[in-house]
């Protein structure tokens, strides 16, 4: 008999200011599906962050408020848009322009260690970003 494990997660809780949320560690999972709403009238960019910890320090997730470095490796990673399969490109992220969006993504984690979320390019409102974790095995 299959067993579905599942952890939902709050990554960025309304937030009105550039910066990054939670760090959620995602190694014990396959699948990730991301929950993103913003909220008055936001103007924003959210670029999802992924990351393979270091062989030696594997229980230290990176500081993806920091800049990436040998020591501090993370990337932005493709989110697939679930409304239409479109895929939204790590580096552009989603993007919102004065009209709310309620959007639904899936983050292939396959062999990652974290992720965490970035909020850039902010002028007016706000976001939540929220997951859910799934390992259908």
């Amino acid at each position: 008999m299959a067993f579905r494990s599942v952890q939902r997660y709050l990554i960025l809780d309304a937030k009105a200011a550039t910066g990054v949320g939670v760090t959620i560690d995602v190694r014990d999972f396959r699948d990730c599906v991301v929950k993103i709403g913003t909220a008055t009238s936001a103007n924003l960019t959210v670029k999802a962050q992924g990351a393979v910890a270091n062989m030696f320090t594997s229980d230290t997730p990176p500081d993806f408020a920091s800049t990436q470095t040998v020591a501090n490796n993370w990337d932005f990673v493709q989110m697939v848009d679930l409304q239409d399969g479109s895929p939204i490109n790590g580096d552009v992220g989603f993007v919102v322009t004065g009209t709310d969006d309620f959007r639904l993504f899936e983050i292939n984690v396959n062999a990652l260690d974290y992720i965490n979320f970035r909020v850039t390019a902010r002028s007016a409102g706000s976001v939540t970003v929220s997951c859910v974790l799934a390992d259908n095995s």
